[in-house]
C-alpha cells in the first residue's frame, strides 16, 4: 500500500528546502565559502528535523488509519 499522507509531506518538505537553498545560490559569488557552508548545514539540520517530523505525524496518521479499518470491519460482522 502506498502512503500518500507521508508523500504528500514530503513533497511539502522537499519544496520549501528548495526554495530556501536557491535562496543561497545567489549569494555564493560574494559571501565567503565558510559562511555559506554554515547556511547550507543549518539548512540541511532543518530539513532532518522536519523529516523526523514527518516521520512521527504519519505514524499517528497511520495508527489513526489502522484503528478505523478495524472498526469498519468490526462493524461489517456484526459487531462482535
Amino acid at each position: 500500500m502506498l502512503n500518500y499522507n507521508k508523500n504528500k509531506l514530503i513533497n511539502e518538505c522537499l519544496t520549501k528546502y528548495y526554495e530556501t537553498f536557491s535562496h543561497t545560490l545567489d549569494t555564493a559569488d560574494y559571501v565567503p565559502d565558510k559562511f555559506n557552508n554554515k547556511i547550507l548545514n543549518y539548512i540541511y539540520k532543518n530539513m532532518r528535523k522536519t523529516f523526523k517530523r514527518i516521520d512521527r505525524e504519519d505514524k499517528k496518521y497511520q495508527r489513526q488509519f489502522i484503528k478505523e479499518q478495524r472498526k469498519a470491519r468490526k462493524s461489517k460482522r456484526g459487531g462482535k
